[in-house]
Protein backbone atom coordinates (compact mmCIF):
# COMPACT_ATOMS: atom_id res chain seq x y z
CA UNK A 1 0.00 0.00 0.00
CA UNK A 2 1.28 3.50 -0.82
CA UNK A 3 1.14 6.44 0.88
CA UNK A 4 2.07 10.17 0.90
CA UNK A 5 0.71 12.97 1.83
CA UNK A 6 -1.07 15.60 -0.50
CA UNK A 7 -2.84 18.62 -0.75
CA UNK A 8 -6.34 19.04 -1.06
CA UNK A 9 -8.24 21.80 -3.14
CA UNK A 10 -12.42 21.24 -3.40
CA UNK A 11 -13.18 22.87 -6.71
CA UNK A 12 -17.02 23.52 -8.43
CA UNK A 13 -18.76 20.87 -10.72
CA UNK A 14 -18.11 23.15 -14.13
CA UNK A 15 -13.99 22.40 -13.56
CA UNK A 16 -14.37 18.37 -14.05
CA UNK A 17 -14.78 16.18 -16.94
CA UNK A 18 -18.11 14.82 -17.28
CA UNK A 19 -18.39 11.35 -14.85
CA UNK A 20 -15.45 12.39 -12.71
CA UNK A 21 -15.66 13.65 -9.28
CA UNK A 22 -12.19 13.28 -8.42
CA UNK A 23 -8.59 14.31 -9.92
CA UNK A 24 -4.54 13.47 -8.91
CA UNK A 25 -1.80 15.47 -9.84
CA UNK A 26 0.59 13.27 -12.39
CA UNK A 27 3.37 13.38 -9.96
CA UNK A 28 0.50 11.76 -7.36
CA UNK A 29 -0.81 9.18 -10.09
CA UNK A 30 2.89 8.18 -11.29
CA UNK A 31 3.43 7.22 -7.55
CA UNK A 32 0.08 5.35 -6.58
CA UNK A 33 -1.31 4.16 -10.10
CA UNK A 34 -4.82 4.68 -9.02
CA UNK A 35 -6.88 2.89 -11.54
CA UNK A 36 -9.69 4.92 -13.80
CA UNK A 37 -12.50 2.51 -13.24
CA UNK A 38 -14.89 3.28 -9.66
CA UNK A 39 -12.90 3.39 -6.24
CA UNK A 40 -13.96 3.77 -2.78
CA UNK A 41 -12.70 6.65 -0.98
CA UNK A 42 -12.76 7.12 2.91
CA UNK A 43 -12.24 9.85 5.28
CA UNK A 44 -13.19 8.67 8.88
CA UNK A 45 -16.39 7.04 8.94
CA UNK A 46 -17.32 8.91 5.72
CA UNK A 47 -16.80 7.13 2.34
CA UNK A 48 -18.18 7.62 -1.07
CA UNK A 49 -17.61 6.26 -4.81
CA UNK A 50 -15.47 7.70 -6.44
CA UNK A 51 -13.85 8.46 -10.44
CA UNK A 52 -10.58 9.36 -10.88
CA UNK A 53 -8.58 11.19 -13.95
CA UNK A 54 -5.60 12.96 -14.09
CA UNK A 55 -4.39 16.02 -14.45
CA UNK A 56 -0.73 17.70 -14.99
CA UNK A 57 0.92 19.23 -12.24
CA UNK A 58 4.53 18.12 -10.28
CA UNK A 59 2.49 18.74 -7.15
CA UNK A 60 1.57 16.39 -4.82
CA UNK A 61 -2.43 17.76 -5.09
CA UNK A 62 -5.57 16.46 -5.13
CA UNK A 63 -8.77 18.26 -6.69
CA UNK A 64 -12.31 17.22 -5.49
CA UNK A 65 -15.87 18.11 -6.54
CA UNK A 66 -17.78 19.93 -4.32
CA UNK A 67 -20.74 16.96 -4.12
CA UNK A 68 -18.15 14.52 -3.22
CA UNK A 69 -16.45 16.93 -0.65
CA UNK A 70 -19.62 17.22 1.45
CA UNK A 71 -20.20 13.66 1.17
CA UNK A 72 -16.67 13.24 3.00
CA UNK A 73 -17.17 16.38 5.04
CA UNK A 74 -13.83 17.11 3.97
CA UNK A 75 -12.77 20.86 4.80
CA UNK A 76 -10.93 23.15 1.82
CA UNK A 77 -6.64 23.39 1.76
CA UNK A 78 -5.94 20.84 4.18
CA UNK A 79 -3.18 17.94 3.66
CA UNK A 80 -3.95 14.68 4.10
CA UNK A 81 -2.02 11.67 4.11
CA UNK A 82 -3.68 9.76 0.85
CA UNK A 83 -3.54 5.49 1.02
CA UNK A 84 -4.09 3.52 -1.94
CA UNK A 85 -5.52 -0.34 -1.45
CA UNK A 86 -5.38 -2.02 -4.82
CA UNK A 87 -6.81 -5.36 -3.59
CA UNK A 88 -10.14 -3.34 -2.17
CA UNK A 89 -9.87 -0.45 -4.51
CA UNK A 90 -9.95 1.82 -1.55
CA UNK A 91 -8.48 4.73 -0.99
CA UNK A 92 -8.05 6.27 2.45
CA UNK A 93 -7.47 9.73 3.49
CA UNK A 94 -6.17 10.76 7.02
CA UNK A 95 -6.84 9.81 9.54
CA UNK A 96 -9.34 11.36 11.31
CA UNK A 97 -8.36 11.97 15.39
CA UNK A 98 -11.07 12.99 17.65
CA UNK A 99 -10.35 14.19 21.16
CA UNK A 100 -13.33 14.24 23.10
CA UNK A 101 -13.56 16.27 26.26
CA UNK A 102 -16.87 17.14 28.65
CA UNK A 103 -17.13 20.81 27.32
CA UNK A 104 -16.52 23.91 26.92
CA UNK A 105 -14.83 25.91 29.30
CA UNK A 106 -14.32 29.24 28.67
CA UNK A 107 -11.65 30.93 30.04
CA UNK A 108 -9.01 33.92 29.69
CA UNK A 109 -6.76 30.83 28.37
CA UNK A 110 -9.33 29.95 25.68
CA UNK A 111 -12.50 27.69 24.99
CA UNK A 112 -11.20 24.35 26.62
CA UNK A 113 -9.91 25.82 29.76
CA UNK A 114 -6.20 25.18 31.08
CA UNK A 115 -5.96 22.47 27.76
CA UNK A 116 -7.05 25.25 25.37
CA UNK A 117 -2.83 25.77 24.61
CA UNK A 118 -2.69 21.81 23.99
CA UNK A 119 -5.52 21.34 21.92
CA UNK A 120 -4.33 24.31 19.73
CA UNK A 121 -0.90 22.57 19.40
CA UNK A 122 -2.52 19.14 18.34
CA UNK A 123 -4.86 20.74 15.88
CA UNK A 124 -1.71 22.95 14.34
CA UNK A 125 0.74 19.83 14.38
CA UNK A 126 -2.06 17.21 12.82
CA UNK A 127 -2.26 19.22 10.15
CA UNK A 128 1.55 19.36 9.29
CA UNK A 129 1.44 14.99 9.66
CA UNK A 130 -1.53 14.86 7.04
CA UNK A 131 -3.72 14.01 9.92
CA UNK A 132 -7.37 15.88 10.23
CA UNK A 133 -7.99 16.32 14.12
CA UNK A 134 -10.66 18.41 16.04
CA UNK A 135 -11.87 18.64 19.71
CA UNK A 136 -15.41 17.38 20.42
CA UNK A 137 -18.17 16.77 22.85
CA UNK A 138 -20.35 13.79 22.59
CA UNK A 139 -23.66 16.71 22.40
CA UNK A 140 -21.51 16.69 19.08
CA UNK A 141 -21.88 13.99 17.57
CA UNK A 142 -24.22 12.45 14.73
CA UNK A 143 -24.54 8.92 15.09
CA UNK A 144 -26.85 8.36 12.16
CA UNK A 145 -24.70 10.40 9.48
CA UNK A 146 -21.18 9.52 11.19
CA UNK A 147 -20.42 13.28 11.11
CA UNK A 148 -19.17 15.26 14.09
CA UNK A 149 -19.67 19.37 15.01
CA UNK A 150 -16.12 19.11 15.39
CA UNK A 151 -13.95 22.09 16.55
CA UNK A 152 -10.68 22.74 14.60
CA UNK A 153 -8.07 25.68 14.37
CA UNK A 154 -8.80 28.23 11.30
CA UNK A 155 -7.11 31.64 10.52
CA UNK A 156 -5.92 32.17 13.96
CA UNK A 157 -9.63 31.01 15.50
CA UNK A 158 -11.57 28.00 16.76
CA UNK A 159 -14.48 27.04 14.48
CA UNK A 160 -17.03 24.39 14.89
CA UNK A 161 -17.81 22.47 11.70
CA UNK A 162 -19.30 19.67 10.61
CA UNK A 163 -16.56 17.10 9.95
CA UNK A 164 -16.45 13.30 9.48
CA UNK A 165 -16.62 10.47 12.73
CA UNK A 166 -13.29 9.97 13.52
CA UNK A 167 -10.77 6.50 13.11
CA UNK A 168 -9.45 6.93 16.55
CA UNK A 169 -10.50 9.26 19.63
CA UNK A 170 -8.70 10.12 22.09
CA UNK A 171 -10.83 10.33 25.97
CA UNK A 172 -10.59 13.13 27.76
CA UNK A 173 -13.80 13.41 29.53
CA UNK A 174 -12.86 15.29 33.07
CA UNK A 175 -14.73 13.08 35.44
CA UNK A 176 -16.09 9.76 36.25
CA UNK A 177 -19.41 10.95 36.62
CA UNK A 178 -19.69 12.00 33.53
CA UNK A 179 -17.50 8.86 31.45
CA UNK A 180 -19.92 6.49 33.17
CA UNK A 181 -23.52 8.10 32.52
CA UNK A 182 -25.56 5.47 30.77
CA UNK A 183 -25.87 7.51 27.53
CA UNK A 184 -22.71 8.81 27.30
CA UNK A 185 -21.77 4.92 27.53
CA UNK A 186 -24.46 4.17 24.99
CA UNK A 187 -22.12 6.41 22.64
CA UNK A 188 -19.29 5.17 23.72
CA UNK A 189 -20.10 1.61 23.03
CA UNK A 190 -21.54 2.51 19.23
CA UNK A 191 -17.72 4.20 18.27
CA UNK A 192 -16.17 0.57 19.55
CA UNK A 193 -18.87 -0.77 17.77
CA UNK A 194 -17.97 0.76 14.09
CA UNK A 195 -14.09 -0.05 14.74
CA UNK A 196 -13.49 3.42 16.17
CA UNK A 197 -9.81 2.95 18.34
CA UNK A 198 -11.12 4.66 21.93
CA UNK A 199 -8.04 5.00 24.22
CA UNK A 200 -7.78 6.16 27.58
CA UNK A 201 -11.52 4.48 27.46
CA UNK A 202 -11.57 4.97 31.58
CA UNK A 203 -10.03 6.52 34.50
CA UNK A 204 -7.95 4.18 36.87
CA UNK A 205 -8.64 3.26 40.26
CA UNK A 206 -5.75 2.84 42.74
CA UNK A 207 -6.81 -0.45 44.04
CA UNK A 208 -6.89 -2.27 41.04
CA UNK A 209 -3.84 -0.62 39.91
CA UNK A 210 -2.34 -2.02 42.85
CA UNK A 211 -3.63 -5.77 42.34
CA UNK A 212 -3.12 -5.71 38.95
CA UNK A 213 0.67 -4.62 39.72
CA UNK A 214 0.64 -6.79 42.40
CA UNK A 215 0.56 -10.15 39.85
CA UNK A 216 3.54 -8.70 37.97
CA UNK A 217 6.68 -9.48 39.61
CA UNK A 218 8.66 -7.04 37.39
CA UNK A 219 6.83 -4.30 38.82
CA UNK A 220 5.48 -5.16 42.63
CA UNK A 221 8.60 -4.30 43.91
CA UNK A 222 7.50 -0.75 43.18
CA UNK A 223 4.28 -0.70 45.10
CA UNK A 224 4.50 0.52 48.95
CA UNK A 225 2.87 -1.65 51.24
CA UNK A 226 -0.73 -1.28 50.63
CA UNK A 227 -4.35 -2.70 51.69
CA UNK A 228 -7.93 -1.79 51.22
CA UNK A 229 -9.43 0.27 53.85
CA UNK A 230 -12.26 -1.69 56.27
CA UNK A 231 -12.36 -0.39 59.66
CA UNK A 232 -10.66 1.17 62.70
CA UNK A 233 -8.74 -2.27 62.15
CA UNK A 234 -7.17 -1.48 58.84
CA UNK A 235 -5.64 1.63 60.36
CA UNK A 236 -4.33 0.23 63.52
CA UNK A 237 -2.14 -2.62 62.21
CA UNK A 238 -1.35 -0.41 59.36
CA UNK A 239 0.32 2.06 61.94
CA UNK A 240 2.26 -0.68 63.61
CA UNK A 241 3.94 -1.44 61.44
CA UNK A 242 5.02 1.49 59.90
CA UNK A 243 5.54 4.68 61.81
CA UNK A 244 3.94 7.15 58.84
CA UNK A 245 1.11 5.84 56.55
CA UNK A 246 -1.73 7.51 53.99
CA UNK A 247 -5.23 7.17 53.37
CA UNK A 248 -5.93 7.54 50.02
CA UNK A 249 -9.40 7.75 47.86
CA UNK A 250 -9.03 5.16 45.83
CA UNK A 251 -11.26 7.05 42.93
CA UNK A 252 -9.43 10.38 43.97
CA UNK A 253 -7.63 12.76 42.00
CA UNK A 254 -5.31 16.33 42.30
CA UNK A 255 -4.45 15.26 45.87
CA UNK A 256 -8.07 15.31 46.62
CA UNK A 257 -9.17 13.21 49.92
CA UNK A 258 -5.57 12.02 51.17
CA UNK A 259 -4.59 12.01 55.06
CA UNK A 260 -1.31 11.18 56.48
CA UNK A 261 -1.21 9.71 59.78
CA UNK A 262 1.99 9.79 61.63
CA UNK A 263 2.53 8.73 65.42
CA UNK A 264 4.02 10.82 67.95
CA UNK A 265 5.49 10.43 71.21
CA UNK A 266 2.14 11.71 72.97
CA UNK A 267 -0.52 9.99 70.37
CA UNK A 268 -1.53 10.83 66.04
CA UNK A 269 -1.18 13.46 64.39
CA UNK A 270 -3.45 13.95 60.78
CA UNK A 271 -2.86 15.98 58.05
CA UNK A 272 -4.90 16.80 54.88
CA UNK A 273 -4.47 19.14 52.29
CA UNK A 274 -6.92 22.18 51.47
CA UNK A 275 -6.84 24.41 49.01
CA UNK A 276 -5.83 27.24 51.84
CA UNK A 277 -2.98 25.01 52.98
CA UNK A 278 -2.09 21.58 54.81
CA UNK A 279 -4.41 20.97 58.20
CA UNK A 280 -2.82 19.40 60.98
CA UNK A 281 -5.00 17.97 64.23
CA UNK A 282 -3.28 16.21 66.95
CA UNK A 283 -4.92 13.21 68.18
CA UNK A 284 -4.26 11.06 71.80
CA UNK A 285 -5.33 7.98 70.65
CA UNK A 286 -6.06 6.43 66.95
CA UNK A 287 -9.49 5.36 68.16
CA UNK A 288 -9.91 9.50 68.70
CA UNK A 289 -8.71 9.74 65.51
CA UNK A 290 -10.82 7.23 63.41
CA UNK A 291 -13.51 8.43 64.73
CA UNK A 292 -12.97 11.91 63.35
CA UNK A 293 -12.19 10.70 59.48
CA UNK A 294 -13.93 7.40 59.90
CA UNK A 295 -17.31 9.01 58.75
CA UNK A 296 -15.89 10.70 55.91
CA UNK A 297 -13.43 7.92 54.47
CA UNK A 298 -16.20 5.44 54.96
CA UNK A 299 -18.48 6.85 52.15
CA UNK A 300 -15.81 5.87 49.48
CA UNK A 301 -13.18 3.12 48.77
CA UNK A 302 -9.97 4.30 50.90
CA UNK A 303 -6.73 2.50 50.78
CA UNK A 304 -3.82 2.62 53.46
CA UNK A 305 -0.62 2.90 52.33
CA UNK A 306 2.95 2.73 53.75
CA UNK A 307 4.28 6.08 54.41
CA UNK A 308 7.80 6.31 52.73
CA UNK A 309 10.85 8.49 53.79
CA UNK A 310 11.33 10.16 50.48
CA UNK A 311 14.07 12.49 49.35
CA UNK A 312 12.84 16.55 49.80
CA UNK A 313 14.06 20.08 48.33
CA UNK A 314 14.69 22.55 51.50
CA UNK A 315 12.32 20.41 53.64
CA UNK A 316 9.37 20.22 50.33
CA UNK A 317 8.18 17.33 49.21
CA UNK A 318 9.27 15.97 46.43
CA UNK A 319 7.93 13.63 43.46
CA UNK A 320 8.41 13.00 39.79
CA UNK A 321 5.52 12.80 37.05
CA UNK A 322 6.66 11.00 33.66
CA UNK A 323 4.61 10.34 31.05
CA UNK A 324 4.04 7.45 29.17
CA UNK A 325 3.16 7.22 25.64
CA UNK A 326 2.14 4.31 22.92
CA UNK A 327 4.20 5.77 19.68
CA UNK A 328 4.04 4.93 15.96
CA UNK A 329 4.98 1.35 16.35
CA UNK A 330 2.42 0.69 19.06
CA UNK A 331 5.18 0.39 21.55
CA UNK A 332 5.12 2.26 25.19
CA UNK A 333 7.73 4.90 25.32
CA UNK A 334 8.63 7.92 27.92
CA UNK A 335 8.10 11.12 26.67
CA UNK A 336 8.98 13.84 29.33
CA UNK A 337 9.80 13.23 33.21
CA UNK A 338 9.44 16.04 35.10
CA UNK A 339 10.08 16.78 39.27
CA UNK A 340 7.08 18.50 41.13
CA UNK A 341 8.25 20.45 44.44
CA UNK A 342 5.57 20.73 46.37
CA UNK A 343 4.44 23.50 49.30
CA UNK A 344 6.17 23.63 52.87
CA UNK A 345 4.37 21.43 55.34
CA UNK A 346 2.40 20.58 52.00
CA UNK A 347 1.38 16.30 52.08
CA UNK A 348 1.13 16.38 48.29
CA UNK A 349 3.21 17.62 45.05
CA UNK A 350 -0.09 18.22 42.68
CA UNK A 351 0.02 21.63 40.41
CA UNK A 352 -3.14 21.85 41.78
CA UNK A 353 -2.59 22.57 45.09
CA UNK A 354 0.34 24.69 44.60
CA UNK A 355 2.87 22.97 43.54
CA UNK A 356 6.13 23.39 41.10
CA UNK A 357 8.01 21.83 38.57
CA UNK A 358 11.78 21.70 37.26
CA UNK A 359 13.61 19.30 35.66
CA UNK A 360 14.46 15.83 37.18
CA UNK A 361 18.50 16.76 36.95
CA UNK A 362 18.14 19.81 38.72
CA UNK A 363 15.52 18.03 41.35
CA UNK A 364 17.73 15.35 41.61
CA UNK A 365 20.66 17.32 42.11
CA UNK A 366 18.94 19.53 45.06
CA UNK A 367 17.55 16.66 46.69
CA UNK A 368 17.84 15.24 49.77
CA UNK A 369 19.10 13.23 52.39
CA UNK A 370 21.01 10.61 50.83
CA UNK A 371 21.96 7.53 52.63
CA UNK A 372 22.82 5.26 49.06
CA UNK A 373 23.37 6.11 45.64
CA UNK A 374 20.58 8.53 43.66
CA UNK A 375 19.13 6.79 40.70
CA UNK A 376 19.26 8.20 37.04
CA UNK A 377 16.97 10.15 34.70
CA UNK A 378 16.99 6.74 32.61
CA UNK A 379 16.32 4.39 35.81
CA UNK A 380 13.09 6.80 36.34
CA UNK A 381 12.25 6.31 32.49
CA UNK A 382 13.05 3.07 32.50
CA UNK A 383 10.64 2.32 35.67
CA UNK A 384 8.21 4.50 34.09
CA UNK A 385 7.89 2.15 31.08
CA UNK A 386 8.18 -1.24 33.24
CA UNK A 387 5.11 0.04 34.69
CA UNK A 388 2.96 1.17 31.78
CA UNK A 389 3.92 -2.39 29.98
CA UNK A 390 2.98 -4.11 33.70
CA UNK A 391 -0.23 -2.39 34.10
CA UNK A 392 -1.16 -2.84 30.15
CA UNK A 393 -0.26 -6.33 30.35
CA UNK A 394 -2.94 -7.24 33.55
CA UNK A 395 -5.48 -4.14 33.25
CA UNK A 396 -8.33 -4.80 31.12
CA UNK A 397 -8.89 -1.23 28.51
CA UNK A 398 -7.34 0.16 25.68
CA UNK A 399 -4.29 3.22 27.05
CA UNK A 400 -2.08 5.12 24.79
CA UNK A 401 -1.13 7.43 27.37
CA UNK A 402 -0.74 7.25 31.23
CA UNK A 403 0.85 9.58 33.85
CA UNK A 404 3.06 7.54 36.02
CA UNK A 405 3.97 9.76 39.28
CA UNK A 406 7.24 8.16 40.69
CA UNK A 407 8.82 9.31 44.15
CA UNK A 408 12.65 8.07 45.66
CA UNK A 409 13.35 7.28 49.26
CA UNK A 410 16.77 8.81 50.95
CA UNK A 411 18.31 5.21 49.86
CA UNK A 412 17.78 5.67 46.27
CA UNK A 413 14.98 2.96 45.92
CA UNK A 414 12.91 4.54 43.37
CA UNK A 415 8.23 3.64 44.39
CA UNK A 416 5.03 3.87 42.26
CA UNK A 417 2.71 6.51 44.24
CA UNK A 418 -0.22 6.44 41.26
CA UNK A 419 -0.65 5.72 37.69
CA UNK A 420 -3.26 8.64 35.58
CA UNK A 421 -5.15 7.59 32.59
CA UNK A 422 -6.13 11.28 32.27
CA UNK A 423 -2.78 13.25 32.89
CA UNK A 424 -2.26 16.99 33.39
CA UNK A 425 -1.81 18.84 30.20
CA UNK A 426 0.37 21.48 32.00
CA UNK A 427 3.29 19.53 33.76
CA UNK A 428 5.41 19.44 30.28
CA UNK A 429 4.45 22.52 29.37
CA UNK A 430 6.79 24.50 31.34
CA UNK A 431 9.93 22.80 30.23
CA UNK A 432 8.93 22.64 26.86
CA UNK A 433 8.42 26.32 25.97
CA UNK A 434 11.09 26.78 24.10
CA UNK A 435 9.93 24.14 21.25
CA UNK A 436 6.57 25.20 19.44
CA UNK A 437 4.91 21.58 19.73
CA UNK A 438 5.63 19.71 22.71
CA UNK A 439 6.67 15.99 22.58
CA UNK A 440 3.62 14.58 24.13
CA UNK A 441 1.45 16.27 21.43
CA UNK A 442 3.59 14.78 18.23
CA UNK A 443 3.49 11.10 20.01
CA UNK A 444 -0.17 11.15 20.58
CA UNK A 445 -0.51 12.26 17.00
CA UNK A 446 1.96 9.24 15.78
CA UNK A 447 0.00 7.20 18.32
CA UNK A 448 -3.30 8.03 15.75
CA UNK A 449 -0.85 7.12 12.39
CA UNK A 450 0.04 3.84 13.75
CA UNK A 451 -4.12 2.87 15.11
CA UNK A 452 -4.81 3.95 11.59
CA UNK A 453 -2.24 1.56 10.09
CA UNK A 454 -0.64 4.11 7.96
CA UNK A 455 3.23 4.43 9.26
CA UNK A 456 5.79 3.68 7.17
CA UNK A 457 6.07 0.16 8.82
CA UNK A 458 4.11 -2.48 6.98
CA UNK A 459 0.30 -3.01 6.90
CA UNK A 460 1.09 -6.61 8.36
CA UNK A 461 2.81 -5.83 11.06
CA UNK A 462 0.47 -3.24 12.58
CA UNK A 463 -2.52 -5.26 12.30
CA UNK A 464 -0.66 -8.12 13.72
CA UNK A 465 0.21 -5.78 16.70
CA UNK A 466 -3.71 -4.48 16.50
CA UNK A 467 -4.46 -8.59 16.69
CA UNK A 468 -2.48 -9.11 19.67
CA UNK A 469 -4.14 -6.09 21.32
CA UNK A 470 -7.76 -7.27 20.66
CA UNK A 471 -6.39 -10.91 21.74
CA UNK A 472 -5.16 -9.64 24.75
CA UNK A 473 -8.40 -7.44 25.95
CA UNK A 474 -10.28 -10.99 25.28
CA UNK A 475 -8.18 -12.80 27.56
CA UNK A 476 -8.71 -10.28 30.76
CA UNK A 477 -12.17 -10.35 29.67
CA UNK A 478 -12.22 -13.89 30.44
CA UNK A 479 -9.73 -14.07 33.22
CA UNK A 480 -12.47 -11.39 34.71
CA UNK A 481 -15.03 -13.39 34.29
Amino acid sequence: MSKVCAGIQVDEHSDFPSGTNLLISSKLQHLLQLPRSPLTIHLGQRKSSSRVQTFTSQSFLIRIRKDLAEQLCIPNGIQLNIQYEPKSRRIYLGPVFGVLITSLIRTPEGIFGSASLFCKELVQEAKSKGILAYIFTLNDVDQQNQTVNGWTWMNGKWVQRRLPSPDSIYNRLASRKSENKPENQAIIESFKKKGIHYFNEHFLNKWQVHEALSKNPQVSAYLPGTTLFKGFSTIKEAVSRYPQVYLKPANGSLGKGIYRISRTGKGFTCQYSTMAGTVQKTYSSLAKLHASIGPRISKFPYLVQQGLRLIRINGNPLDFRSLAQKDRTGKWIVTSIVGRIGQSQSIVSNLARGGTIMSVGEALAAAGPWSGTRPTRNQLSQTSRLLAEGLEAELEGHFGELGIDLAVDTSGRIWLLEINAKPSKNDDQVLSEQTKTRPSVKKLLDYSLFLKNMTKSTSNANKASLIALRRKRNQKKRRKR
